[in-house]
C-alpha cells in the first residue's frame, strides 16, 4: 500500500468519520474489525502487517494512544483464532481430538462473547485511562 503510494489517503479517509465518534466508539470499531478481518488473514503477523500500518497513523489522528490501537489488535488477532475456520492449529487440534467445528463452534460461542465483552470492557477503560505512551 505504501508502494502504490494509497495508504495515506486510506488513512485519511478512515479518520474524517471516525473523527466525529467518541474515542471509546472508535477503540471498539477497531477491535471489531481486527476480529472479522482475523477470518481472511488468520496469521497474526501477517495481519500485523496489514493492520497496524493503517490503525497507527489512525489512532494518532482520532486522538487514541498507539497502545489501545495495539490493545485492540490482540483482543481481535487472538480471541477469534480460537473460532474461526480459517486457523491452521485450530483446526488440526480439532482433526486430532475428533471434535467437530460445528460442536466445538456451539461450545465455545459462549465463551467467546463473554471474553468480547471483557475485551471492550477493557478498551474503554484503556482509553478513559489514556493508556500509553510507555
Amino acid at each position: 500500500m505504501e508502494n502504490g503510494q494509497i495508504l495515506d489517503t486510506l488513512v485519511n479517509t478512515l479518520s474524517q468519520p471516525l473523527s466525529a465518534l467518541p474515542p471509546v466508539a472508535t477503540a471498539l470499531g477497531m477491535f471489531i474489525m481486527n476480529s472479522v478481518f482475523n477470518f481472511f488473514v488468520s496469521s497474526g503477523s501477517g495481519q500485523a502487517a496489514i493492520m497496524m500500518p493503517i490503525q497507527t497513523p489512525l489512532a494518532d489522528m482520532i486522538g487514541i494512544f498507539r497502545q489501545v490501537s495495539v490493545l485492540a489488535f490482540q483482543f481481535g488477532d487472538g480471541f477469534s483464532n480460537v473460532l474461526y475456520p480459517t486457523s491452521g492449529p485450530l483446526m488440526a487440534s480439532l482433526a486430532v481430538a475428533g471434535v467437530s467445528w460445528i460442536k466445538w463452534a456451539k461450545w465455545f460461542m459462549p465463551l467467546f462473547l463473554i471474553w468480547s465483552a471483557i475485551a471492550c470492557i477493557l478498551l474503554t477503560i484503556a482509553v478513559l485511562i489514556n493508556l500509553g505512551p510507555f
